[in-house]
């Protein structure tokens, strides 16, 4: 799990929280693109990534990331995301 580039504290919180309680790690993103943070997962056996984007400093949206073998990637779905109440409204494959 990571965030989208330069994200709020609030935001790296909340995807923390998010990772915590899915038993999955959390990577600082930092100026990583989408090909190498699917490196990476396909580097250490990782199959998804799930980033989290922000809307006005808040967590907004959790998106999926499918990482093949061959080292491609796609954008695979869309979940919102309130990192407060801890309720997640399912929007597509997510």
């Amino acid at each position: 799990m990571t965030t989208s580039r330069y994200p709020s504290r609030e935001t790296r919180e909340g995807a923390k929280r998010l990772a915590a309680s899915l038993g999955t790690g959390y990577h600082a993103r930092g100026r990583k693109t989408i090909g190498e943070l699917a490196g990476l997962a396909r580097r250490t056996g990782e199959r998804e990534i799930l980033v989290v984007e922000e809307r006005a400093g808040r967590p907004f949206l959790v998106a999926l990331i499918e990482v093949n073998s061959a080292g491609g990637w796609r954008w695979a779905g869309k979940a919102g995301f309130d990192g407060y109440a801890g309720k997640r409204e399912h929007r597509g494959r997510v």
